[in-house]
């Protein structure tokens, strides 16, 4: 399995002009419905209900916002980058700098589940977080993931 199956270049924010949950959201899921993966209503929805049962800030400047999204095909990644840091979970939480958005359908808990894993397991990779904190747009923030994901098995 490889993000690039999933990730949407037009699902891509270089720089986020949110400040908070709600912020981030509303600009994660307006870019979503331009991009047509899924009216942004239900998407904001769905990540603001995920929110509130539990943050998904993992720490290290890295959030993985993540939701069910009826109507999808096929699970679907996002990235949105944040100038400044961002206290997107709890105050005494670190802030975050690359929040990397998974929506899927319902029925596909397990691949969303394999989906998360792969993405925790290339954020660890030692200075792709920076390297994705400098790219200057959409198109080198693909290149970066689809670079780092090339090289992990």
């Amino acid at each position: 399995m490889r993000l690039s199956e999933y990730l949407r270049a037009d699902f891509v924010v270089s720089r986020l002009r949110a400040r908070d949950v709600d912020g981030v959201v509303r600009e994660v899921s307006d870019k979503a419905g331009a991009a047509g993966v899924a009216p942004e209503d239900v998407v904001a929805q769905k990540l603001l209900e995920r929110e509130k049962q539990h943050s998904t800030v993992m720490g290290s400047g890295l959030a993985i916002p993540h939701a069910t999204v009826p109507g999808l095909d096929e699970p679907v990644i996002g990235v949105a980058l944040a100038g400044d840091p961002i206290i997107f979970g709890a105050a005494d939480s670190d802030p975050v700098r690359v929040f990397v958005v998974l929506l899927s359908p319902p029925g596909r808990e397990r691949e969303h589940v394999k989906i998360l894993a792969r993405i925790c397991r290339l954020m660890r990779d030692e200075g792709f977080l920076e390297q994705l904190e400098e790219a200057e747009d959409e198109a080198e923030i693909i290149r970066v993931i689809e670079a780092i994901d090339a090289q992990h098995a």
